[in-house]
């Protein structure tokens, strides 16, 4: 139980703050619906490319944890800085390569064949948030830094001010100068800007603390890269598979992919918690590895919490569908289809609550390479096929497999972190990175 303060205080700022980006997202799609559905459809279109690249970018800047945690729970805040600036070099290179996708997202989208009158909004709408890679990646490293130290409320705040500035961006381009899809990629553009000198300047006398100076080395970056790239990987192969389970649900109709699409949103909004609990678990285990200190017992209790935090949400779902459902104001027939889901949700959020745990201690132990072979294995050899051989039972079928994928995460997820808590297979860090 000494444990629970300390990971529920590291865990809520960071759920506030992602419940803040995601609010974001949600005041955009309000507004390019009220511009119309073929804009509504091109944002929502552009979006999901846009994120669906910069997801590795995201795991990339969380791959520098392992080293950033250990430094600080060892008391030297400069080694966590080196870590960050060589995370930096190596997301620069990233970068690179998110931006050339966000510029051939017509075509590609074109290639999936997507719906004619959405592609040219939403080639538009990622080429514009190219521009956007550099603060977005930014913000995500400066904030890994942050909490590495424990520090987590700095991106909360900042995140739930960057909605702020999105209305006012927002109302100025769009309805203000008339700049409609695109003037919401401008927006989205100028908070990204926002959120991160915003952050660098509120975390600055902990920053300064572990500025390093400009001294970058190539091999320094070499070293890191297998560490981080692996978790760039590992989420890119779970968002990514939840992606393709959405063009599956597709096949079955507008009622089902619109009863998917709440249903899974519902879902998301409950899984903030256990994804701030994560977060948590891989500061508090890696502050007790560089201190020297034990760290199974902060992990075991981080995963409990976790499926503590989606039981509850999963009593809901099943108890009370209709309520969840209501929320959305969607037709008769996408509650209904919604109703035969929202059961499974709980059994799906149940594993989801586990598994983004359990990966959040593996990374703080740094075994980041064998959490991006489960994540392969638990949604593409597993999840994926599931879903694809059940799409003749419909909607229900689709969310089984990912149930099914969750499950084998966790399952591996749990396993491995009780391999490395005996002491075997425990991974060596190259503390010179």
């Amino acid at each position: 139980m000494r444990e629970v303060r300390p990971l529920l205080s590291l865990a809520w700022p960071v759920v506030l703050g992602n419940l803040g980006l995601v609010a974001m997202g949600v005041i955009d799609l309000v507004v390019a619906g009220s511009l119309g559905e073929a804009s509504l459809a091109a944002v929502g279109l552009g979006h999901t490319w846009s994120f669906g690249t910069l997801v590795f970018g995201l795991g990339v800047a969380s791959g520098v944890d392992p080293q950033v945690t250990r430094a600080y729970g060892a008391g030297r805040p400069r080694e966590a800085g080196v870590a960050a600036l060589h995370g930096a070099a190596l997301l620069g290179l990233v970068g690179l390569g998110i931006a050339a996708l966000h510029l051939v997202a017509g075509p590609v989208l074109t290639l999936f064949q997507q719906p004619a009158d959405a592609v040219p909004g939403a080639a538009l709408y990622c080429q514009v948030l190219t521009l956007g890679v550099p603060p977005y990646l930014g913000f995500v490293l400066v904030r890994q830094l942050l909490q590495g130290g424990g520090s987590m409320r700095p991106a909360a705040w900042v995140a739930l001010g960057g909605n702020l500035v999105n209305l006012a961006a927002d109302a100025v381009l769009v309805y203000g100068l008339g700049y409609g899809v695109g003037g919401v990629a401008w927006a989205t553009v100028v908070v990204r800007w926002f959120m991160l000198l915003a952050l660098v300047a509120l975390g600055w006398p902990i920053l300064r603390e572990a500025w390093p100076g400009w001294v970058i080395e190539r091999a320094r970056v070499a070293r890191l890269a297998p560490i981080a790239l692996p978790v760039g990987w590992q989420i890119g192969f779970e968002v990514w598979a939840f992606n393709a389970a959405t063009l599956l649900a597709g096949l079955l109709g507008t009622s089902a992919m619109a009863a998917h699409t709440a249903a899974l949103n519902a879902a998301a909004l409950a899984f903030m918690v256990p994804m701030g609990l994560s977060a948590a678990a891989t500061t508090r285990v890696g502050n007790h590895l560089g201190a020297g200190r034990p760290w199974t017992t902060a992990g075991w209790t981080a995963i409990a919490l976790g499926s503590v935090s989606m039981g509850l949400s999963g009593l809901l779902f099943v108890g009370a569908p209709e309520t969840v459902m209501a929320l959305y104001r969607a037709e008769p027939p996408v509650v209904a289809l919604g109703l035969t889901i929202l059961p499974i949700a709980a059994f799906f959020g149940f594993f989801d609550g586990i598994q983004v745990v359990a990966m959040g201690v593996l990374r703080g132990v740094g075994d980041t390479r064998v959490a991006a072979w489960i994540a392969l294995v638990a949604y593409w050899g597993v999840g994926l096929p599931v879903s694809a051989a059940l799409l003749g039972q419909g909607l229900a079928g689709v969310w089984l497999g990912l149930s099914a994928g969750l499950a084998t995460a966790a399952s591996l997820g749990v396993a491995r972190v009780a391999w490395l808590a005996s002491g075997r297979g425990m991974p060596v860090l190259d503390e010179s990175v």
